[in-house]
């Protein structure tokens, strides 16, 4: 955690409550969400506190969670083909949807009414955050391959336009048995009635890893692939190449500034072990310097 408050930035104790690698975190109004590989589910205040956490919030793990925009309800996806629903403010478990196949994003439409949830096998599910019930279905079975004895692929990645009209499932269509030997793709559909729209990527290997929308109407995505095929592409709807293609170490996430002005992408150092540093256990492991890079867009 860091400060981010004064004029320079601080960094603040670590926060620990959690038994595997973290692997979703989400901001809502009242306070930070984060999930884990062991199946947890810890809701904290913006000090650091933790309110309250479900141990076993998923059978295994525990891939994904979103806030609502009211900062209401907490939506978590696991590997146990389930979305949950969570009182934000006591952890107290709402509801539940059975998405059937193992959930590796979830996403909210700009109402918060609705969640969705991007499976293993290139399926994005709709369901009703305050019930549960299911809505439409919409097939990207592009996004997934079976190869000899093992499932590849899926929907990495999922983005609700801000209008709410259109839906981007995104990850890549694998070659072969390892998930990385792919072509980036991302493709959309007509909310309101299921219809594909266009779809489209980018050249190399490697997978889409995080999406964002810039106010200029264009879909900003990240890319990560092996050795160092990592890419940031821009993608105009309805186009099939992107009209800006940045190669780049491996891309682990991109954020866009609200004005549409900036562009932030998280990068995987091509020299970089990974390790990041561990404390407290005998050894001290060098720090990541994986660099985050800022970029003005015109």
């Amino acid at each position: 955690r860091w400060d981010v408050s004064a004029d320079q930035v601080g960094e603040l104790p670590l926060l620990d409550g959690h038994d595997g690698w973290v692997s979703g975190l989400a901001f809502g109004p009242a306070g930070l969400f984060t999930t884990d590989s062991w199946g947890r589910l810890t809701g904290r205040d913006f000090e650091g506190r933790q309110l309250w956490t479900a141990a076993a919030a998923h059978d295994g793990w525990a891939r994904t969670v979103a806030v609502t925009p009211d900062g209401g309800t907490v939506v978590s996806g696991g590997r146990d083909g389930f979305v949950r629903f969570w009182n934000a403010g006591t952890g107290a478990k709402s509801g539940e949807a059975n998405a059937t196949a193992d959930v590796l994003s979830v996403g909210l439409t700009p109402d918060g009414r609705t969640a969705l949830a991007g499976d293993q096998f290139g399926v994005v599910r709709e369901f009703e955050v305050t019930t549960g019930r299911p809505g439409r279905v919409f097939e990207a079975r592009e996004l997934h391959r079976a190869d000899r004895v093992q499932d590849v692929g899926g929907v990495r990645c999922l983005l609700v336009t801000p209008d709410g009209a259109t839906l981007v499932a995104a990850g890549a269509e694998p070659r072969g048995g390892g998930f990385v030997e792919g072509t980036p793709l991302m493709i959309a559909f007509d909310r309101a009635t299921g219809r594909r729209l266009w779809k489209g990527g980018g050249p190399a290997e490697g997978y889409v890893t995080d999406l964002a929308w810039h106010p200029g109407g264009y879909v900003a995505a990240g890319v990560s692939g092996q050795p160092g095929q990592g890419q940031v592409l821009f993608l105009r709807p309805g186009e099939a190449q992107p009209f800006f293609r940045a190669a780049k170490p491996n891309v682990q996430s991109v954020a866009v500034s609200p004005d549409g002005s900036k562009l932030a992408a998280a990068l995987t150092n091509a020299n970089s072990s990974g390790n990041g540093r561990v404390r407290g256990r005998g050894a001290e492991y060098p720090a990541n310097h994986s660099p985050v890079q800022l970029w003005r867009v015109g």
